[in-house]
């Protein structure tokens, strides 16, 4: 009998017309219905950023403040919230350590159908990396067999949900370009695990802008 790959209960399924030429889901319906919980709706939500907007807010806070620092990125795609089963799927596999879990993540999420010239991930510090075994982002990108370009590398730095706002725009500029890889006039995605502030993304970016990129958008698994 098969076993959901997220609570590893028996799945029982019983075959009818409508299910009997269709792959198998790999999750049980009680997980099934937790990720529909925590799925992302675009009601009352930023269309750039997808950040759920107060009552009274008219315009989003939360892209205006960026917008006073960085060039906005063109739009994000996110698929869930950042709260109940994929954020506990989200703990386990990056600060427990559970690798197996990216697929998981990688069975849930889609990329978006768009003709980016360059899939770019958000990195670790090598550090952080070397201390889990793994990268986050590309561990989940190889599992989907998606091609990416490893252009940016960043220095070992106090965690970013540890730091307000403010505080994570005083950090020092935390990214470096390490290919010499055309990016004139380049649309770019770039990709990471979770968005909180956009503070991080937008950084990245700044350093790509640097390089002519054109615009960008950015993916995460979760917001």
């Amino acid at each position: 009998m098969t076993k959901c790959i997220q609570c590893h209960e028996n799945i029982f399924e019983s075959l009818n017309a409508q299910n009997f030429y269709k792959k198998p889901s790999p999750w049980c319906a009680h997980c099934i219905e937790q990720w529909k919980v925590v799925g992302m709706t675009m009601y009352q939500r930023c269309p750039r950023c997808l950040k759920l907007l107060d009552i009274n807010e008219e315009k989003c806070r939360d892209c205006l403040f960026l917008s006073m620092h960085y060039v906005l990125m063109n739009r994000l795609h996110c698929q869930f919230q950042y709260k109940g089963i994929m954020k506990s799927t989200i703990h386990k596999y990056k600060f427990m350590k559970d690798v197996a879990l990216c697929k998981i993540l990688a069975e849930q999420i889609e990329l978006p159908k768009v003709n980016y010239d360059y899939i770019v991930p958000i990195p670790s510090p090598i550090e952080r990396d070397k201390a889990r075994t793994f990268n986050p982002v590309t561990t989940v990108l190889d599992y989907k067999q998606i091609q990416y370009e490893t252009l940016l590398s960043t220095q070992l730095r106090p965690r970013q949900y540890t730091m307000g706002k403010q505080m994570r725009l005083q950090v020092d500029h935390p990214f470096e370009i390490t290919s010499s890889i055309d990016l004139e006039n380049k649309f770019i995605l770039l990709v990471d695990d979770i968005y909180t502030t956009g503070i991080t993304v937008h950084k990245a970016a700044k350093s790509l802008f640097v390089r002519k990129i054109r615009k960008f958008d950015v993916f995460t698994f979760a917001r």
